[in-house]
């Protein structure tokens, strides 16, 4: 077994258990955290595994959810007071001299004050800009959340491509050696002399070809084992483990669905955008209001060496900046995010419609090309090549059985696929397993 497996593998293995703190791997639904299964020369991985993987360890959602952790900060830093301002004044020494002297020269005659001043801000601004705060974090929770689904989704695709080009080099594999038993047979019956040359010819090149198509279809599977491992960063191929590709697929009721679209991050984000625009709505009106500042010191008076209490209250007049365009705008931008809002969940509710007729339509497509057309084409080939044999059928009557099994098995994979890709968009729509309903938060402490 070579480094760069085991260290794929060790990345992998640790990712899902140690790539979010503690307490976020807490507060999550739990991950399949099974270490990869071998299988052959390869480490195999289930939906679950890869989906997890991509949920712990792609930098874009990582990088989005640092965002949000800084807005949640950010919200935080709204929510302080003010600071206090500490001041200290030295007034009335140091004065010109004139003809007779001056009672302000040197400290003599001197005031010194220290006072303490503090800034309230009227309009309730402290709470609403906070508020205003936490409704972005929400909707950088969100935008994370979108990015999450679109890669998890993504990646699903990915793992059904390759779980669909393993089974079509598997069927290829099959077809190569019915295609070298009928070669074979073609042979006997040339040697026999019950057939001529050019007879073996023929089934040589129909052998060929069925083996270069294998090949094509081992390679096609290796660039997708590599390009699956590259999602979490691993440096070896791998293979798919627990999936029946060419099996029936579990669509979630029409109730579920409707029920889960309003879970969906893209309606959840429609959402955060609407309530933070209206916070920041909120909080520009309460800029309206001007904020006070008063002071309070102790001046003493180096004259008698006398104290004094001091007292000041200051306030800006709104006779001009009374917040208007800020209104106005945070007013336009959350009527534009109530429109999208409702558009956008619209959309999803029509996508889920569609999805749910596609990936019907295409199981029953699967079905009559998997379990009826498959078998029916393979016990064709396999009749005629023993017909073959037996003198019964002719060379070009196998060689047509023989592609059209070629032909069948391509239609079966390419509809199983399509239809694993169909309930995988169903799925990610109404946020069912294996696909994540948020991301495990980080530590905000």
């Amino acid at each position: 077994m070579s480094v760069s497996y085991i260290g794929g593998a060790a990345l992998a293995a640790f990712a899902l258990g140690a790539a979010l703190p503690a307490a976020a791997q807490t507060s999550c639904a739990p991950l399949e955290r099974t270490a990869p299964q071998e299988i052959g020369r390869y480490p195999a991985y289930t939906l679950d595994m890869v989906m997890g993987l991509v949920k712990n360890v792609s930098p874009e959602v990582r990088a989005m959810a640092f965002e949000a952790v800084a807005r949640s900060h950010e919200a935080r830093q709204a929510g302080l007071w003010s600071n206090p301002v500490l001041s200290f004044e030295v007034e009335d020494f140091g004065g010109g001299r004139f003809e007779g002297g001056s009672p302000l020269a040197g400290f003599d005659a001197a005031e010194t004050t220290l006072s303490i001043g503090q800034t309230f801000r009227l309009g309730n601004k402290r709470r609403l800009e906070r508020l205003a705060a936490l409704a972005r974090t929400e909707l950088a929770e969100a935008d994370r959340d979108v990015v999450l689904r679109l890669l998890q989704q993504d990646a699903a695709q990915l793992f059904f491509e390759l779980a669909a080009s393993e089974q079509a080099a598997r069927l290829a594999s099959e077809a190569a050696v019915l295609s070298q038993q009928l070669t074979g047979a073609v042979a006997a019956r040339v040697e026999a002399g019950k057939s001529p040359r050019t007879a073996l010819d023929r089934a040589r090149a129909a052998t060929a070809e069925a083996l270069a198509q294998a090949r094509a279809a081992e390679a096609e599977t290796e660039r997708l084992r590599f390009t699956l491992s590259s999602l979490w960063g691993g440096m070896e191929p791998v293979r798919i483990a627990g999936d029946d590709l060419m099996g029936a697929i579990d669509l979630p009721a029409p109730a579920t669905l409707a029920e889960r679209i309003e879970t969906h991050p893209e309606h959840r984000r429609a959402e955060a955008g609407r309530d933070a625009t209206l916070a920041e709505r909120r909080a520009a009106r309460a800029q309206a209001f001007p904020d006070v500042t008063t002071t309070l010191g102790v001046r003493r008076f180096e004259a008698d060496a006398s104290e004094a209490l001091v007292a000041g209250i200051s306030l800006p007049l709104p006779l001009f900046d009374r917040s208007q365009g800020r209104v106005r705008a945070a007013s336009a931008r959350n009527k534009g995010a109530a429109y999208e809002a409702d558009i956008v969940r619209a959309r999803l509710v029509a996508a889920a419609a569609r999805a749910s007729s596609t990936a019907r339509i295409l199981d029953q497509r699967r079905a009559v090309l998997v379990e009826d057309a498959l078998p029916a084409a393979r016990a064709a080939a396999e009749a005629a090549r023993i017909g073959y044999e037996a003198g019964k059928f002719d060379l070009t009557t196998a060689l047509d059985a023989q592609s059209a099994f070629l032909a069948a098995q391509r239609s079966a994979v390419s509809s199983a696929l399509a239809t694993r890709i169909a309930e995988t968009e169903l799925k990610a729509l109404a946020a069912l397993p294996p696909f994540s309903t948020s991301y495990c938060a980080e530590d905000r402490r």
